[in-house]
């Protein structure tokens, strides 16, 4: 159902580019993606790749790194409210000695 947050989700930029970001990736092992502060690229793209390889009954592990702790935690948990779950079951986040992953 795409969550809680769906429609405040489809309405981020990155949204628009959602098939095309899929259809590269699967002809790709890399591909970059950029846009502006706030466009959805960090929270949605990860989401993206999870629900097209669920979809597709695929296993998967996204890991996505960032430069700071408070970042690692601010997106884990944002990305975990927008899914509807809680921190640590599909989406979690490892800092040095602190852990909030699945088992």
């Amino acid at each position: 159902d795409g969550g809680p947050m769906r429609a405040q989700r489809e309405g981020l930029p990155v949204f628009a580019f959602k098939k095309h970001i899929l259809r590269t990736m699967e002809s790709s092992q890399v591909i970059v993606v950029e846009g502006e502060t706030g466009c959805g690229k960090t929270t949605q793209v990860p989401q993206f790749i999870l629900d097209d390889c669920a979809e597709r009954q695929i296993g998967c592990n996204i890991i996505c790194t960032q430069p700071r702790r408070i970042s690692a935690m601010g997106v884990s948990e944002r990305v975990a409210q927008e899914r509807g779950e809680p921190i640590g079951t599909t989406v979690g986040y490892t800092i040095r000695l602190e852990s909030k992953t699945s088992s």
